[in-house]
């Protein structure tokens, strides 16, 4: 069991490194994702391992998940709307920007925020971000705001804000929803056949080769979507003719199916972490 959970150790940091990824491109904070797993941790103690026949307690599941029965309780009467309350520190840089916008020190006459000399003043951008990030540095923070298009460099020793907040460029809500609805089968395919004997597991195969030029790269990527866009297509209608043809029982239990297809790209050296 103990080398399992080393193997299981380093497959989860595997698996979060993209997930990470996405969690920082928009601002979602450590605390904030580890409010996000108590809410997981809860869900899955409920709805899986409950005993046949018997209610779940709080305590049971503060058993499972390593949660205090008051955490449980509290994660227990949110619902999957709740804001996230986090009892860690807001985005750092986002504390910075509210500060600016709203501490009278750093407003000009008109209300407006100041433009900025870097440090060696009273008033300075080293000044605000003293104030409002903690114990993060202001070279730091000023990286990641250049970074997000938030503030401007006027010359070497001067900044503006030029944005009021973290606005992403466009919408991308749907796109998240769908990564999470690809991802969250492909595991639940790898799991079930983790658990299952051969005559139960579900198809799961994957090709990989490696060292390739990049023109066979870039070859393979369209013929590769060409041929998986056929398979999709003739599926798609193999299961509408079927669904078609028979009888709908109103009683009889129904199951949502499907074959996920996905193209990967990545440095080799990537992969190993």
């Amino acid at each position: 069991m103990e080398n399992i959970k080393q193997i299981l150790s380093k497959s989860i940091v595997r698996l979060l490194s993209p997930l990470v990824k996405l969690m920082l491109r928009y601002e979602v904070s450590h605390s904030e994702f580890c409010e996000l797993a108590k809410r997981a941790y809860v869900n899955v103690a409920y709805r899986h391992y409950s005993i046949p026949g018997r209610k779940a307690t709080y305590s049971r599941v503060s058993v499972l998940t390593g949660l205090s029965r008051k955490e449980v309780v509290r994660i227990s009467e949110l619902n999957d709307e709740a804001p996230l309350q986090t009892k860690g520190p807001l985005n750092r840089a986002r504390r910075v920007i509210r500060g600016w916008i709203d501490d009278p020190d750093f407003l000009d006459d008109e209300g407006n925020p100041k433009e900025l000399t870097l440090r060696d003043s009273p008033i300075s951008f080293e000044e605000l971000a003293t104030r409002y990030s903690g114990d993060i540095t202001a070279r730091a923070i000023l990286d990641e705001l250049l970074r997000q298009g938030i503030v401007e460099k006027i010359d070497k020793k001067t900044v503006r804000l030029i944005h009021l907040g973290f606005i992403p460029q466009q919408d991308d809500g749907e796109k998240i929803q769908i990564i999470a609805r690809h991802s969250k089968d492909l595991l639940e395919t790898g799991i079930h056949n983790l658990t299952h004997q051969e005559a139960d597991k579900h198809f799961q195969r994957q090709l990989i080769y490696h060292d390739l030029p990049e023109v066979i790269v870039q070859e393979f990527k369209q013929h590769s979507a060409e041929r998986s866009m056929a398979l999709l297509i003739e599926l798609d209608k193999w299961l509408a003719d079927k669904k078609q043809m028979t009888p709908k029982v109103t009683q009889e239990k129904t199951e949502r199916i499907g074959l996920g297809i996905y193209y990967f790209q990545n440095n080799q050296n990537e992969d190993k972490s």
